[in-house]
């Protein structure tokens, strides 16, 4: 073979390797840069969740929608329930969310076993509250006196706000409740009850917040008669 035409055939075997070679070098790029995507994602998956598993997250989230229940017994009688729809006010629900993101809501106090949805209060006032309401502070804030119902939240006769006993949530699958209740005991002298409300605190002042309220035809109790208060606040999983 003339030296010229080796030459040529020569420098396209050269040519042909360095392009094999070329196609190489940028599928190993690819893949690295796949590999990396993959890597970053399963490392945020950790630092968001602490599990290696970006598939096997479960998520929770709150179901604002607290149902509500009351059992009345007289002294001597026999016990009587009532279930019923209620409220969750709006500008308590946006305290809640505010707590969940910030810390702290407005207005509102800090977290504490003093500050936290799990008191319960009463009132006599049997006019139905609606979620548009405003629902915090001294006035508005009151069992009873959200927006235009102008009632008295109880703070005598036995109905004064309390701490229900809270039961927390169990399980990490469908809907799970978690419950606070408390029993009151009526004093004297005999007083009518009609709504009940699930506050964040037992003072009455700028910090209160009533989160949901429920009214239920009017009972009254007379001096050792006893009503028990369940709000149920239910968590969910998917």
């Amino acid at each position: 073979m003339p030296p010229g035409r080796y030459r040529v055939k020569e420098v396209k075997e050269r040519l042909k390797f360095l392009k094999v070679e070329l196609n190489k070098k940028r599928g190993i790029v690819a893949l690295l840069a796949t590999g990396m995507v993959v890597l970053s994602f399963i490392l945020g998956g950790y630092v968001a969740t602490g599990n290696w598993n970006p598939w096997g997250n479960k998520h929770y989230y709150q179901v604002l929608n607290a149902n509500f229940q009351e059992c009345y017994t007289p002294v001597g009688g026999t016990t009587q329930c009532q279930s019923t729809h209620n409220v969750i006010f709006d500008a308590s629900a946006k305290y809640v969310e505010q707590v969940v993101e910030k810390g702290v809501g407005t207005p509102g106090c800090a977290v504490t076993a003093a500050c936290a949805f799990r008191f319960i209060a009463m009132t006599s006032n049997a006019v139905a509250p609606t979620a548009g309401m405003a629902s915090t502070g001294g006035t508005n804030g009151a069992c009873g006196n959200a927006g235009a119902q102008a009632g008295t939240e109880y703070t005598t006769n036995g109905f004064t706000a309390t701490a229900g006993a809270v039961t927390d949530i169990t399980g990490s699958t469908g809907a799970n409740p978690s419950t606070i209740v408390n029993t009151f005991t009526e004093t004297t002298p005999a007083a009518s009850v009609a709504q009940s409300c699930l506050v964040n605190e037992t003072a009455i002042d700028a910090n209160r917040v009533n989160l949901a309220a429920a009214t239920f035809a009017a009972i009254t109790l007379q001096p050792g008669d006893t009503i028990t208060i369940t709000w149920t606040i239910t968590w969910n999983w998917t």
